[in-house]
């Protein structure tokens, strides 16, 4: 895991954090149901998570855990990039602190590895997805919603107090 000082803002200066997980990593994600590391040189650290193609998407997840240290507003932000079938490898089911039950549809374009925020495109529009948290221990899950969609690590950054 990595943690390092992001954005200052408005409220005086101080520093916000922003911490980043390696997907594959087993320690703080777990992989679950289909799932695998694939080894790929443009990824950061060498791997990226996916449902391997044609496998299909039933309970797989990638569920990996932050220690917050502030309280305040995040953002999730994730690297990813569409699987083997661009438009149809493109989308995940998105949970915090294992909320909706059904996850928010996440999609994403790109068929190259990119930073993206994750966002609810289940509306007309997409929605950047925010969230009140404590301090302390808090999920983020991506559920396979499309096999091939690549995910090479998730972060969360704080966005004020």
């Amino acid at each position: 895991m990595s943690s390092g000082a992001g954005a200052t803002g408005g409220d005086g200066g101080s520093i916000r954090e922003s911490i980043e997980i390696e997907a594959e990593n087993g320690e703080l994600c777990t992989l679950y149901g289909g799932f695998i590391r694939v080894k790929d040189a443009k990824a950061r650290g060498g791997y990226y998570v996916s449902v391997p193609e044609e496998l299909g998407c039933e309970v797989d997840q990638v569920y990996c855990l932050f220690q917050i240290t502030k309280a305040g507003t995040y953002q999730i932000t994730a690297r990813v990039a569409e699987g083997p079938d661009g438009g149809s490898d493109n989308s995940w089911w998105i949970r915090v602190d294992d909320e909706p039950l059904e996850g928010y549809r996440y999609d994403m374009t790109g068929s190259e590895f990119h930073v993206d925020i994750v966002s609810d495109t289940s509306g007309s529009e997409p929605k950047p997805l925010t969230f009140e948290l404590d301090a302390g221990e808090h999920s983020v899950s991506f559920g396979c919603r499309e096999d091939g969609a690549k995910l090479d690590w998730v972060g969360l950054m704080q966005l004020g107090p």
